[in-house]
Order: structure tokens, then sequence, then C-alpha cells
């Protein structure tokens, strides 16, 4: 399901995080997404290019979250839960990995879905999502010293409940990569991926036909640190909030170049600078007409992380889009009778977010990215090989506020919106 296109893009440059700095608490507090993260090097990079795990042998990664048994979006309030584990033995380093859904296939299926009747009441139509998503990983160095790693990822479930509730889905996918000592390369490919849903009033299915990404870095004499990424995906919809019966094409493609460069302070501490472009498109043709979402952006981002002091590790980032605009056609037809892509509107369902996190709307026509200047910040707490990450949340007022509402309020109920743990051992 999601999970398909749960490669991520470039782990190409780095902060070069210890293992036991490794969460998207981190990331995400470095200005990277909770997928799709290109620059910071953290055990999420295992997910991008599977070489990585060979630099996260002997290590238990926990993220803090719900069960994610429903079809959701993984939000800073309302993270799922995940975790894994890698372990070395001889030259190999092998793990399995539990959970770790991807909020892109998420995306496609939402979209595929049937509108649902409320916002209190999404589940009752959205396609489902896999519970039962397990990574398997190894990898292991070569004679010349470069490392190489390899995974399988599998999801199955169903639920054969003679109600509307009846579902069924499945995913494999595979990721290979090579890791050099200023290079790597990775291609990750989805195998399968359907969801469906028979017992609506619009019986509806999603059928993956094409999925992969496909990328690299390269590192300059001068610390320079280029990397390039694209992935695409292609399915084809039965029904939705079309007519039952109706098939619909759908595609997803997004591209990224960017260049980056850390400047170590000490030996703990770090400032880095990158800019990526970042290129995004959407589309699903419907019989009445092409439905499209066309985003462009090019952000700039500078960051730190230091040890404050032997126990406590502090960073924190600031990024602004430089160039952003977003190119909306016809996805009012996309939404339906959920209607808004405005998070404050009585009928915004998840359609609505998840279109407008891509900063798509109802309104056809092309606008800049808004608001584009973002402030992030986080902690770590290290208990000798354990290793407690947070990501600082702000708000309007108290912990129920959403990200998208956030309004700069630091409070002391809402510290750490998400929480993940490792444990070196």
């Amino acid at each position: 399901m999601k999970k398909i296109l749960g490669f991520a893009a470039v782990a190409a440059m780095g902060l070069a995080s210890t293992s036991a700095l490794a969460s998207k608490a981190r990331i995400l507090a470095l200005g990277e997404e909770v997928e799709d993260n290109y620059f910071i090097e953290d055990s999420r990079s295992i997910f991008t290019n599977a070489a990585y795990v060979n630099d996260y042998s002997d290590t238990l990664m926990l993220e803090w979250g719900g069960n994610g048994a429903f079809t959701i979006l993984d939000q800073n309030d309302n993270a799922k839960a995940m975790g894994g584990f890698l372990k070395k033995s001889g030259n190999f380093t092998y793990g399995i990995y539990l959970g770790n859904e991807s909020n892109v296939s998420s995306f496609l299926r939402i979209v595929a879905s049937p509108d649902s009747p409320s916002a209190a009441n999404l589940q009752s139509t959205y396609l489902a999502t896999a519970d039962n998503q397990t990574d398997f990983f190894v990898g292991s160095t070569m004679s010349n010293g470069i490392k190489w790693g390899w995974n399988f990822l599998w999801t199955s479930d169903k639920n054969e409940a003679n109600t509307a509730a009846n579902s069924k889905d499945s995913a494999m996918a595979t990721r290979f990569g090579l890791l050099g000592s200023n290079w790597e390369g990775f291609v990750n490919l989805s195998l399968k991926s359907e969801s469906e849903k028979k017992n609506l009033t619009t019986p509806t299915k999603f059928d993956g036909k094409l999925g992969f990404l496909l990328g690299g870095s390269y590192k300059l004499d001068s610390g320079v640190k280029l990397h390039a990424a694209y992935k695409t995906f292609k399915w084809e919809q039965t029904g939705g909030n079309q007519t039952a019966g109706v098939k619909t094409d759908g595609s997803f493609t997004r591209y990224f170049i960017g260049a980056g460069k850390v400047h170590k302070l000490s030996e703990t501490d770090s400032v880095f600078f990158r800019a990526v472009y970042d290129a995004l498109n959407v589309e699903l043709k419907y019989a009445s007409g092409k439905a499209e979402l066309d985003r462009k952006a090019l952000p700039l981002v500078a960051g730190y992380e230091v040890n404050a002091t032997s126990w406590l590790t502090l960073r924190g980032s600031v990024s602004y889009h430089l160039l952003g605009n977003a190119e909306s056609k016809n996805l009012a037809t996309v939404v339906g009778s959920e209607q808004s892509t405005n998070p404050a509107a009585a009928n915004f369902g998840l359609k609505g977010l998840a279109l407008s996190s891509y900063d798509g709307s109802t309104t056809d026509g092309k606008k800049s990215i808004a608001n584009s200047t973002s402030v992030n910040a986080g902690a770590s707490l290290l208990f000798g090989n354990l290793t407690v990450d947070g990501f600082i949340g702000t708000t309007a007022a108290s912990r129920a506020a959403t990200t998208q509402s956030k309004q700069g309020v630091l409070a002391l109920d809402n510290l750490m919106t998400r929480v993940g743990m490792t444990y070196k051992f």
C-alpha cells in the first residue's frame, strides 16, 4: 500500500549522525520531511538507500505514535508507531522494521477513495492502508570498501466483514543501494500495490502499475555534496468518487536536484546550508477532464546541531522558499463532496489535507507558496547507550492544535510533539 511508495529521496549529504541520533523527530527538526529526506544522514536513510544499514548496526529504533490501523496521514499531532532493529553478524548486517507506512502511498489511496460522508467518519469509505507492513534488510561491505544493502517490503491484510468495512490490500517492494566513500546510488522498486473495498455504494479498487525511485549523490573535494532523485508511480483506480465501474488513470511524479554543505564547528557540533529544487506533479485522468496539481519549489535551509551538555543535544533549522508556486486544475473533482482543501473548513477531510500538504487548491489557477518561512527545533536526551529524541512543537494555544495552525506559542504541555528512542546494543 502506501508503503510501496515508501521510498524516500536522497540521503545525500549529511550532518553525519551517530546511530544514537536517529529518528523522525531529528530529521524534522533539521528541516526535512517525514519521508523524502535528501540531506541529513540518519537511520531513516535506510528507507532511501538500503546500504545505510551497515552504518547503523546493533541498533534498536522506536517511534512513538498510534497503531496506524486507520487510513490517516502521519502528522506531528497524530504520529504513527513504528520500529525495528539492525544487528551485525560477521561481515553482514541484517534487520527487521515494522510499520514504516508511507505518507505518499497513503496520499494516493486517499485521493482514489470515495468521498467520506463527514470529517468525523472518514474510515467508512476510504481505501484501507496496510497494518502489517514488514521491512527486511541485509547488507555488507565488499573487499573494496563499497557498502551494499538490500531490502524487501511485504504487507497484506484483509477484513472479510459483510459490511462496508470489508477490505483487502497487499503490497511488495524492494530496495537496493551502494555506498562509497564519497558517492552513493540506489534504486527502489514497487512490485505490487493493491487496495480494494467491495461493499460500498460505489465499489472501489486501487491497482498500482509502476513505481520506482532512482537516485544518487556525489561529494566534491570542496565538501559540497550534490544529489538528485527521481520517483514516479502510476495506478488505475476503479469507482472512487466516480460512477461504479468507471476506471481512472493516475500518476505521481517527483524529482529533486540539490546541493549542500556541512561545516564542522567541533567533533560534536555542526552547522549546514542546503538548497534543493523540488518538482512535483499529480494527475488523474477523469472522463470529465484531467485533474492536475503541478508544484515547483526551491527551498533554502540552514540549521545546526550541537551538544549542549554530555546528556543534551540541541538542534534547529530555518527554511524559506526562494522560489515556489503551485498550479491546480480541476482538483475539486478529486476532493468531491468534501469540497475543501482549507483545514479550517467544516467539510475538510483527508483528501483536502493530502492535497493541501502539497499546496493544492480546489480553486483553479497558479499561486505562489505563501508564508513559506518555517523554523523547527528539537532535542535529544542521552543516557549512555539510550537516546530519546523529541521534536519541539509550537501551537496556537494547546496540544490540541494541529501542525497547520501553529502560531509560535511554545506550550509546556506540548514540548515534544514527536518522540523517538534509539538504543545502541
